[in-house]
Protein backbone atom coordinates (compact mmCIF):
# COMPACT_ATOMS: atom_id res chain seq x y z
CA UNK A 1 0.00 0.00 0.00
CA UNK A 2 1.46 3.33 -0.98
CA UNK A 3 1.23 6.33 1.25
CA UNK A 4 0.13 9.61 -0.24
CA UNK A 5 2.26 12.52 0.84
CA UNK A 6 0.82 16.01 0.65
CA UNK A 7 2.92 18.56 -1.19
CA UNK A 8 3.97 21.51 0.96
CA UNK A 9 1.83 24.55 0.29
CA UNK A 10 3.71 27.62 -0.87
CA UNK A 11 3.10 30.83 1.00
CA UNK A 12 2.88 32.74 -2.29
CA UNK A 13 3.44 32.07 -5.94
CA UNK A 14 6.87 32.94 -7.30
CA UNK A 15 7.60 36.63 -7.58
CA UNK A 16 8.36 37.82 -11.07
CA UNK A 17 8.85 41.48 -10.20
CA UNK A 18 12.64 41.25 -10.24
CA UNK A 19 12.76 43.38 -7.08
CA UNK A 20 15.36 42.82 -4.37
CA UNK A 21 13.79 40.56 -1.74
CA UNK A 22 14.19 40.74 2.03
CA UNK A 23 12.73 38.20 4.46
CA UNK A 24 12.13 39.96 7.77
CA UNK A 25 12.74 37.97 10.93
CA UNK A 26 11.17 38.73 14.32
CA UNK A 27 12.83 41.77 15.86
CA UNK A 28 13.71 43.12 12.42
CA UNK A 29 13.11 46.41 10.65
CA UNK A 30 13.61 47.17 6.97
CA UNK A 31 13.29 50.60 5.33
CA UNK A 32 13.84 51.16 1.63
CA UNK A 33 14.44 54.10 -0.67
CA UNK A 34 14.47 51.79 -3.70
CA UNK A 35 11.62 49.45 -4.67
CA UNK A 36 11.98 46.30 -2.57
CA UNK A 37 9.84 43.28 -1.75
CA UNK A 38 9.78 42.52 1.98
CA UNK A 39 8.12 39.36 3.28
CA UNK A 40 7.48 38.01 6.75
CA UNK A 41 5.28 35.50 8.58
CA UNK A 42 3.22 36.51 11.60
CA UNK A 43 1.32 34.66 14.30
CA UNK A 44 0.80 36.62 17.52
CA UNK A 45 3.57 38.95 16.32
CA UNK A 46 2.63 42.22 14.64
CA UNK A 47 4.06 44.01 11.62
CA UNK A 48 3.59 47.71 10.97
CA UNK A 49 4.12 48.91 7.40
CA UNK A 50 4.83 52.64 7.20
CA UNK A 51 4.58 54.48 3.91
CA UNK A 52 5.28 57.90 2.50
CA UNK A 53 3.66 57.29 -0.87
CA UNK A 54 4.47 60.73 -2.27
CA UNK A 55 8.17 60.08 -1.81
CA UNK A 56 7.99 56.35 -2.58
CA UNK A 57 9.46 55.36 0.79
CA UNK A 58 8.36 52.37 2.79
CA UNK A 59 9.38 50.40 5.81
CA UNK A 60 8.22 47.51 7.95
CA UNK A 61 8.91 46.03 11.34
CA UNK A 62 8.13 42.66 12.96
CA UNK A 63 7.86 42.56 16.74
CA UNK A 64 7.10 39.80 19.21
CA UNK A 65 5.98 41.48 22.42
CA UNK A 66 4.34 44.82 23.20
CA UNK A 67 6.81 46.53 25.53
CA UNK A 68 9.47 46.18 28.13
CA UNK A 69 12.76 45.55 26.37
CA UNK A 70 14.19 49.05 26.45
CA UNK A 71 14.72 51.48 23.57
CA UNK A 72 17.31 49.36 21.76
CA UNK A 73 15.45 46.04 21.81
CA UNK A 74 13.48 45.87 18.56
CA UNK A 75 11.72 42.64 19.52
CA UNK A 76 9.37 44.87 21.52
CA UNK A 77 6.72 46.94 19.75
CA UNK A 78 7.22 50.24 21.55
CA UNK A 79 10.92 50.43 20.61
CA UNK A 80 10.38 48.90 17.17
CA UNK A 81 7.69 51.35 16.03
CA UNK A 82 9.63 54.36 17.31
CA UNK A 83 12.77 53.15 15.48
CA UNK A 84 10.80 52.48 12.27
CA UNK A 85 9.46 56.06 12.26
CA UNK A 86 12.92 57.43 13.04
CA UNK A 87 14.59 55.48 10.23
CA UNK A 88 12.02 56.47 7.60
CA UNK A 89 12.28 60.14 8.54
CA UNK A 90 16.09 59.86 8.36
CA UNK A 91 15.70 58.51 4.80
CA UNK A 92 13.64 61.55 3.81
CA UNK A 93 10.06 60.62 4.65
CA UNK A 94 7.74 63.44 5.63
CA UNK A 95 6.48 62.54 9.11
CA UNK A 96 3.15 64.27 8.40
CA UNK A 97 2.65 62.16 5.25
CA UNK A 98 3.27 58.77 6.88
CA UNK A 99 0.47 56.21 6.72
CA UNK A 100 0.37 52.80 8.39
CA UNK A 101 -0.87 49.33 7.55
CA UNK A 102 -1.12 46.89 10.46
CA UNK A 103 -1.03 43.07 10.37
CA UNK A 104 -0.85 40.08 12.70
CA UNK A 105 -1.74 39.70 16.35
CA UNK A 106 -3.49 36.35 16.01
CA UNK A 107 -4.45 34.16 18.96
CA UNK A 108 -2.17 31.29 17.97
CA UNK A 109 -0.95 30.59 21.51
CA UNK A 110 -3.72 28.91 23.47
CA UNK A 111 -4.63 30.60 26.73
CA UNK A 112 -7.47 30.50 29.22
CA UNK A 113 -7.81 34.28 29.10
CA UNK A 114 -8.39 35.07 25.41
CA UNK A 115 -8.72 38.83 26.04
CA UNK A 116 -5.20 38.89 27.44
CA UNK A 117 -3.35 37.00 24.72
CA UNK A 118 -0.13 38.53 23.45
CA UNK A 119 -1.57 39.17 19.98
CA UNK A 120 -4.19 41.55 21.37
CA UNK A 121 -1.57 43.23 23.54
CA UNK A 122 0.66 43.69 20.46
CA UNK A 123 -2.21 45.18 18.43
CA UNK A 124 -3.19 47.54 21.26
CA UNK A 125 0.39 48.71 21.69
CA UNK A 126 0.78 49.33 17.93
CA UNK A 127 -2.43 51.39 17.89
CA UNK A 128 -1.18 53.36 20.90
CA UNK A 129 2.27 54.12 19.44
CA UNK A 130 0.96 54.99 15.96
CA UNK A 131 -1.59 57.30 17.61
CA UNK A 132 1.15 58.95 19.66
CA UNK A 133 3.06 59.62 16.42
CA UNK A 134 -0.11 60.93 14.74
CA UNK A 135 0.11 58.29 11.99
CA UNK A 136 -3.23 57.19 10.50
CA UNK A 137 -3.91 53.51 9.85
CA UNK A 138 -5.19 53.07 6.30
CA UNK A 139 -5.39 49.26 6.25
CA UNK A 140 -5.52 46.60 8.91
CA UNK A 141 -5.82 42.83 9.13
CA UNK A 142 -5.32 41.85 12.74
CA UNK A 143 -6.51 39.26 15.21
CA UNK A 144 -8.06 35.95 14.27
CA UNK A 145 -6.75 32.51 15.18
CA UNK A 146 -4.31 31.78 12.37
CA UNK A 147 -1.12 33.39 11.17
CA UNK A 148 -0.55 35.35 7.99
CA UNK A 149 2.25 35.71 5.50
CA UNK A 150 2.65 39.19 4.10
CA UNK A 151 4.45 40.76 1.16
CA UNK A 152 5.14 44.48 1.18
CA UNK A 153 6.13 46.28 -2.01
CA UNK A 154 7.89 49.29 -0.50
CA UNK A 155 7.60 51.67 -3.46
CA UNK A 156 3.82 51.38 -3.96
CA UNK A 157 2.89 50.39 -0.42
CA UNK A 158 0.90 47.45 -1.76
CA UNK A 159 0.63 44.57 0.71
CA UNK A 160 -0.46 41.04 -0.16
CA UNK A 161 -1.75 38.95 2.75
CA UNK A 162 -2.23 35.23 2.86
CA UNK A 163 -3.67 33.25 5.73
CA UNK A 164 -1.54 30.28 6.75
CA UNK A 165 -2.12 27.22 8.85
CA UNK A 166 -1.30 27.82 12.51
CA UNK A 167 1.13 24.88 12.45
CA UNK A 168 3.37 26.87 10.07
CA UNK A 169 3.75 29.87 12.40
Amino acid sequence: MSKRVAKPRRLFTADRSGLPHVFLLPGGIHCATEPTLVTTVLGSCVAVCLLDRRRGLGGINHFLLPRGGGPANLRYGDASIDKLVEELVALGANRAALEAKLFGGAAVLHTHAPDLHVGIQNIDMALERLGAHGIPIIARRTGGTTGVAIRLFTKSGRVLVRQIASSMV
